[in-house]
C-alpha cells in the first residue's frame, strides 16, 4: 500500500500567538467543519471539511496533517486567511475571538496526495493570495517508451454498437 505524501510548509508572519494556536488545535481536534464555526456559519463559500492545517510549537508555519482529502488544502487555507489571519478578516472585533490579531501574512506552497487518491495537490499562497491546482499521478509507462496503441474493446456478437446522431 502506498502511503500519504506531505511536503512544503506555509510560513506565518508573524507568527501565530497562543490564543490562535490552540484554536487551530481545538478546532482540528473536533468533529466540527469549517461551515460550523462561529465566522463560518451561513456562508456558502466556506468549504463544508474539517480544519487539516496543523501549525508548529512556536506557531511559525502550518503544515498539512492528511485528516482530510488533500483537495480541501486551497479552500481550507482560504477560509483560515479570510477567516482568521489577514488583516480585516472577519474574526477582527469578534466577540469569540478575542485574543486574534489578524494581522499574518502567508507564503509558502504544500503538495499533498493521499493513499487512496491519484491526483497530487498543490497549495500556494504568496502574500495572503491562495491558489493551488492538482496534478495528475504519473503514467504507468517507462521513461523514454512510448505509449503501446490501447486496443479497442471486442464487443459480443449480440451487441449493436450505436453512433451519435449528426446535425
Amino acid at each position: 500500500m502506498q502511503d500519504n505524501v506531505f511536503l512544503g510548509r506555509i510560513e506565518v508572519r508573524p507568527p501565530l500567538n497562543e490564543a490562535e494556536r490552540d484554536y487551530l488545535a481545538t478546532l482540528a481536534n473536533s468533529n466540527s467543519t469549517l461551515r460550523g464555526t462561529p465566522t463560518g456559519r451561513g456562508d456558502a463559500t466556506v468549504p463544508f471539511a474539517q480544519l487539516a492545517w496543523e501549525t508548529c510549537a512556536s506557531g511559525c508555519c502550518l503544515t498539512w496533517s492528511g485528516r482530510e482529502w488533500s483537495r480541501n488544502m486551497v479552500p481550507s487555507l482560504r477560509f483560515l486567511v479570510d477567516h482568521l489571519f489577514k488583516a480585516g478578516a472577519k474574526a477582527t472585533g469578534h466577540r469569540r475571538f478575542p485574543g486574534f490579531t489578524c494581522d499574518h501574512v502567508l507564503d509558502g506552497i504544500v503538495a499533498a496526495q493521499r493513499y487512496d487518491d491519484t491526483r497530487m495537490y498543490v497549495a500556494e499562497v504568496a502574500g495572503n493570495r491562495v491558489a493551488g491546482r492538482s496534478v495528475r499521478a504519473k503514467c504507468d509507462h517507462p521513461a523514454g517508451v512510448p505509449a503501446q496503441q490501447v486496443p479497442t474493446p471486442k464487443r459480443s456478437a449480440n451487441v449493436i454498437a450505436f453512433r451519435p446522431r449528426r446535425a
